[in-house]
């Protein structure tokens, strides 16, 4: 039995490293085939979250396949399954850049002056004699949306495929054009490996 897992971790992590992304318009596509899909059988798109939103995806990806030649219908064989990830990018700068700092002491008694700063050198948010360059706020690490899609067997429960797609450029994340772009190249790669 240990042997059997081992094998199948190893097919696993060989085809994860095989696949290289497909990419369409700054949109990159992963899919991991772990056993052909079985030809002519129906395949239900299922979803854990109700939200408004993964409803409406729920009935894009139904779209697609039918599209794509697929019958979709409740309870069939395969299950198509989603989620979707909506990461917020990371910022630093910004704020004011302060050579002199002003602060009251914890005893508010009135006997304690003020605490005065005369900032002459930060490395983080410059002084006198390292003022700061840029003002802005910069981006360092960009926002990610992504759908994560697995089908799996009804009769075994066996996972015969999964992919992902993403994207940086999340700036219609909620618009029905952006979610079908994102959509259409999986049910392209459906049962295959993105590989070259």
């Amino acid at each position: 039995m240990r042997l059997r897992t081992l094998a199948f971790c190893t097919l696993v992590m060989s085809a994860l490293m095989s696949t290289t992304p497909v990419r369409a318009e700054g949109i990159e596509v992963h899919g991991v085939s772990f056993a052909e899909l079985p030809k002519n059988t129906d395949i239900t798109v299922e979803i854990f979250d109700d939200a408004k939103e993964n409803q409406d995806l729920k009935k894009l990806f139904e779209d697609e396949l039918r599209s794509a030649g697929y019958t979709v219908k409740d309870n069939a064989r395969l299950i198509l399954s989603f989620e979707t990830r909506d990461t917020s990018g990371k910022w630093s700068g910004g704020g004011p850049n302060r050579l002199i700092e002003m602060r009251n002491t914890d005893n508010h008694t009135g006997k304690d002056a003020p605490e005065v700063r005369l900032n002459i050198f930060d490395s983080q948010r410059g002084g006198i004699l390292n003022p700061k360059r840029d003002q802005g706020i910069t981006q360092v690490a960009p926002g990610e949306f992504r759908i994560d899609v697995a089908i799996e067997d009804r009769t075994n429960g066996r996972r015969l495929w999964q992919a992902w797609s993403s994207t940086t450029d999340n700036a219609g994340a909620e618009d029905t054009a952006f979610h079908r772009s994102m959509v259409q190249p999986i049910i392209e790669k459906i049962g295959t490996n993105t590989q070259n």
